[in-house]
């Protein structure tokens, strides 16, 4: 059990870190230049369709980030032989450019439908209105991400469904953190 462990955090290490990254990024108020809307303020039924905390920053942040963290993963596997029976990733048939693309596109295209629902049902953006909304804000881009992964690397089915359970708890812990050293303003 702790090798699928080992292997469920290694391998979703580079998108892991690019979402902190991204929040440091957030919090510390870098690149506000790119915080235009991916929306550009248009809306379906007299409501935005992504809200004001989906922007061009989070885009590019989350694939640069994403890039260089797949980079550096790429490195890792390389130089150290024993994490190399923890990779799931296909190193030799896709670059750390294609994975880093993968994990920043999966992330951010995750996050959109959730946040078309929510503002199309008036929930205010950054924020939740019950539980079912908490677990699908931590879902969201997990989701995409692992059948990403499932179809571009060496995940069976049984890590896709486990790493769905996994990685929501770690988001959650993630965030809770983030949110405790004040990198985020809400918890969940």
């Amino acid at each position: 059990m702790s090798t699928f462990i080992i292997q469920l955090l290694l391998n979703a290490s580079p998108v892991i870190f690019a979402a902190i990254f991204h929040m440091v990024v957030v919090k510390k108020g870098w690149f506000k230049f790119l915080t235009y809307p991916l929306d550009h303020f248009k809306t379906y039924h007299k409501k935005r369709i992504f809200g004001v905390n989906k922007t061009y920053r989070g885009l590019v942040v989350m694939l640069i980030a994403s890039l260089f963290f797949s980079y550096l993963y790429f490195l890792l596997i390389q130089q150290y032989q024993w994490l190399q029976q923890y990779n799931l990733l296909y190193i030799s048939n896709f670059s750390f450019v294609f994975y880093g693309f993968l994990f920043g596109i999966g992330y951010i295209v995750g996050e959109l439908p959730n946040s078309f629902y929510k503002r199309q049902i008036d929930v205010k953006a950054g924020k939740s209105n019950s539980i079912l909304m908490i677990i699908m804000d931590q879902l969201d881009s997990v989701f995409v991400i692992m059948m990403l992964l499932v179809a571009f690397s060496n995940f069976s089915w049984k890590h896709f469904l486990f790493g769905i359970f996994f990685y929501g708890f770690i988001h959650i812990i993630i965030n809770y953190i983030l949110y405790l050293i004040g990198l985020r303003k809400e918890p969940f």
